[in-house]
């Protein structure tokens, strides 16, 4: 073995060994990120690693969301009432994150299910924001965004239903990608929307997702067919996406603006006819009847063990009929179409939540609950809805975050991270 892999092992051992050590003495400062760590195969990770030459994701340390099955560790989905069974063997894109390098650090909290998009966890309690503390981290990968903005972990890997990657990188001043539905697999994933899944990842910078998300698919796409579009536009609607917005938000917005506008980009306000159409849409209904569906049996015997916030939500699906889903799933078709065609080669550009954190003092009012789950999740659940891919990237103004929101159309995964490293660097000028 060479000089410069032993050296890479050493710092990759230092830095793991590290990070445990914080856990030890200042316990308090990182409750609640993590609901185990997988510290008792730390060595035979390292082991492996070390066989690896060339990996994409050699040298990082990896946090991973509660919902993924890692082999000889529980997968709770930050529930109390599913059975805490011992997975045989790893996700799929775990496996994948194996063959690349990466060290498996942990499974991170999360909302129950998954099924929120504020971060709240009454079983395993709620990671305090780095940034607003005081307030929630986002959701539902909270554990996961704070493991990355407290630099615990390089790549958090996690979920999106709704926004539940790009919502808590906005709320913690970090980067979260949203693939394309199907380009990483989610098998050994629990489920919380089999129509609205999809696998994503955080970290601080484009670079990073783009690591992780190549090494979760296991292969690099080298098409690169419309990385030069010398014709892209930047599409603000003027119909969606900034209602009763935060006035700090909306000045930090007009700023990122601004800065892309000086830097050449063009940017155009306009009405986005489809988006009309997507507003009329009970989106709700697919998580909803879906993850009812999912757990059945078991959330219909143990109701008294689940977040009553997450309940609410599942028992919705008495609600909604037959017929009524089915159709759900043909409109869906069609806007999908429908937005594809519009956007084409260019990219909806939009602030990831118009809202600060909210404090999670506040949260514990139900009323106040749903009306900031269903804000903080308004912009982002757009890209789950249409199937493509999204990411939030960070603008500071005043020390303080927002998430600016960069979507594509389905399967242009490669062409918006491109577009997104650009952009990422404009912003932070």
């Amino acid at each position: 073995m060479n000089k410069d892999v032993n050296s890479n092992n050493e710092k990759l051992i230092y830095k793991a060994f590290k990070i445990l050590s914080k856990f030890k003495k200042s316990p308090k400062k990182i409750e609640h990120i993590f609901t185990e760590l997988f510290e008792k195969d730390f060595e035979i990770q390292l082991n492996e690693i070390s066989q690896i030459e060339k990996g994409l994701l050699k040298g990082l340390i990896i946090s991973v969301k509660d919902l993924f099955d890692v082999k000889g560790y529980h997968t709770r989905g930050g529930s109390k009432f599913l059975k805490p069974n011992i997975s045989p063997s790893d996700a799929k894109c775990i496996s994948n994150i194996r063959k690349a390098g990466g060290l498996l650090l942990g499974h991170t909290n999360m909302t129950e299910l998954a099924y929120s998009g504020l971060g709240i966890n009454p079983h395993y309690g709620t990671p305090d924001n780095p940034l607003y503390p005081g307030s929630v981290p986002g959701g539902s990968t909270s554990g996961g965004a704070v493991s990355v903005a407290l630099d615990l972990s390089d790549i958090a890997i996690g979920t999106d239903t709704g926004g539940s990657t790009r919502i808590p990188a906005a709320f913690t001043g970090i980067t979260g990608f949203k693939p394309t539905q199907d380009s990483i697999s989610r098998d050994g994933v629990l489920t919380l929307s089999s129509s609205l899944d999809s696998v994503g990842l955080m970290a601080k910078n484009v670079k990073l997702c783009k690591f992780g998300y190549y090494a979760m698919k296991g292969k690099i796409n080298t098409k690169q067919k419309k990385l030069e579009n010398k014709n892209l536009k930047f599409i603000i609607p003027s119909n969606f996406g900034f209602e009763s917005i935060d006035s700090e938000i909306k000045v930090a917005f007009d700023f990122a603006k601004k800065k892309m506008s000086e830097n050449g980009y063009e940017l155009i306000e306009m009405n986005v006819p489809v988006l009309d159409l997507y507003k009329k849409v009970p989106i709700w209904q697919f998580a909803s009847v879906e993850c009812a569906t999912e757990y059945f049996y078991l959330y219909n015997k143990k109701k008294h063990l689940i977040d009553p916030n997450v309940l609410r939500r599942i028992e919705r699906a008495k609600e909604v009929t037959a017929v009524e889903y089915n159709l759900l799933k043909k409109v869906r078709e069609n806007l999908i179409v429908e937005f594809n065609q519009f956007l084409q080669n260019n990219i909806l550009l939009m602030p990831t939540v118009s809202i600060k954190p909210p404090l999670l003092e506040k949260c514990k009012d139900s009323q106040f609950y749903d009306e900031a789950n269903l804000i903080s999740l308004r912009n982002t659940t757009l890209a789950n809805y249409m199937n493509s891919c999204s990411i939030s990237i960070p603008y500071f103004k005043n020390k303080k975050p927002i998430g600016i929101m960069l979507n594509a159309i389905t399967n242009e995964d490669d062409y918006l991270l491109s577009i997104s490293s650009k952009i990422e660097k404009v912003l932070k000028k």
